[in-house]
């Protein structure tokens, strides 16, 4: 039984070595052949040559390239973070005004419980109404 392992081993490593001698071999011929050159040279400017065939027609369509929906996605995805900025720092001011709105409020409370007294103070002397009656009055007569 470990006799059969090592040949199937030796059998593989042949089989492989051979298979890499004979793919170098290829490339080698492939690659010393001025006729290969020469047809990949020629798929090389046949592919440049299609891929501005294609941008033309597309152009013609008015059908956006890969490239320019590629700029495209990029302006969008800055365009979206400036607009998560400005939303943050819009949410900032607002939180800031609202802080700055309560502190009016609350200096405005004492103030608006001690200007009620003076009122009170002022309708029951009648000082407040005195001219309100005179200006009435002095309408009156003219």
């Amino acid at each position: 039984m470990v006799r059969m392992s090592e040949d199937e081993d030796g059998i593989r490593n042949r089989v492989q070595s051979a298979g890499e001698k004979a793919a170098a071999d290829i490339a080698q011929a492939l690659i010393s052949s001025p006729a290969f050159g020469q047809v990949v040279s020629a798929v090389v400017v046949a592919r440049e040559k299609a891929g501005e065939a294609q941008r033309a027609a597309m152009g013609a369509l008015n059908v956006s390239s890969q490239d320019e929906a590629d700029r495209l996605e990029r302006r969008l995805r800055v365009l979206s973070e400036r607009l998560e900025e400005s939303e943050d720092r819009l949410d900032r001011a607002l939180a800031e005004v609202r802080g700055l709105n309560s502190e009016i409020e609350s200096l405005k409370a004492p103030a608006a419980g001690s200007a009620k007294p003076k009122s009170a103070t002022r309708s029951s002397a009648g000082s407040g109404k005195g001219p309100a009656k005179t200006k009435k009055a002095t309408k009156a007569k003219d």
